[in-house]
């Protein structure tokens, strides 16, 4: 009898803050070969590919104003218990949503329809959006799995 098989290990990125508009597209394709590695379903890749790019478009767009070149930005992605897990988090300050965002600050709505779940923290040490995605557990049910109360 064969191991079942497994998927890639966590995928751990420490970005430069500064770089970071720069390092997106890279983080994209990486995010996505991580996520297919694993089984996931096409639109769930999607999803977590998108989403994470609007956390971490956050973190470079409002977490370091003026940095001066020590801002840092991290992405943590793992599969635990049939779910998988994104972390993305910074040590910058939090900035409230301006009250008339105009075209922007769509990102926090975005990430929070497109994941199961999402945890938004921040503090004095920076910010932490936690999303979640839950992977079908059979073949059949990730030919089945749509959008949130998809069939």
């Amino acid at each position: 009898m064969s191991a079942p098989a497994r998927g890639p290990d966590p995928l751990r990125l420490r970005l430069d803050g500064p770089s970071l508009p720069f390092e997106l597209a890279a983080v994209r394709s990486r995010m996505a070969a991580w996520a297919e590695g694993l089984g996931a379903p096409a639109e769930t890749v999607d999803d977590l590919v998108l989403a994470t790019h609007e956390a971490l478009a956050n973190v470079a767009d409002h977490a370091y104003p003026g940095s001066d070149g020590g801002a840092m930005a991290f992405l943590d992605a793992e599969l635990t218990d049939g779910e998988i897990v994104v972390v993305v988090r910074d040590q910058g300050r939090w900035r409230p949503p301006a009250a008339d965002a105009g075209w922007r600050g769509r990102g926090l709505l975005i990430i929070r329809g497109l994941s199961d779940d999402t945890d938004i923290r921040h503090d004095d040490t920076g910010t932490t959006v936690e999303m979640r995605w839950r992977l079908p557990s059979t073949p059949e049910g990730r030919a089945r799995h749509g959008r949130r109360g998809g069939a």
